[in-house]
């Protein structure tokens, strides 16, 4: 069986650059459709992108309500009832 050459995964930002360029080049060429599905596709990278940076956002909110929530409790001098995946409960 044949070894699959590794292609090096390109950055948002660089897979969104080539997708101008390879979108002007087609306008250029006066071929729309292949301008349009480069449009398409940097649509679907942006999503992409928008959706890690939500989902980062959320962990980050995550963690600062549990800290809230202990740090709360904490005044009380009693166990954490909240904790984040990456720490456990203290009981």
């Amino acid at each position: 069986m044949a070894k699959r050459k590794k292609i090096p995964a390109y950055s948002y930002d660089e897979s969104l650059t080539m997708l101008g360029k390879l979108q002007q080049m087609a306008i250029d060429e006066g071929n729309i459709s292949l301008a349009l599905k480069a449009e398409e596709l940097k649509c679907k990278i942006a999503a992409a992108l928008a959706d890690q940076n939500a989902m980062n956002d959320n962990e980050d909110l995550t963690k600062i309500l549990v800290d809230f929530i202990n740090d709360k409790q904490n005044h009380k001098n009693s166990a954490d009832i909240c904790a984040t995946a990456d720490e456990p409960e203290k009981i």
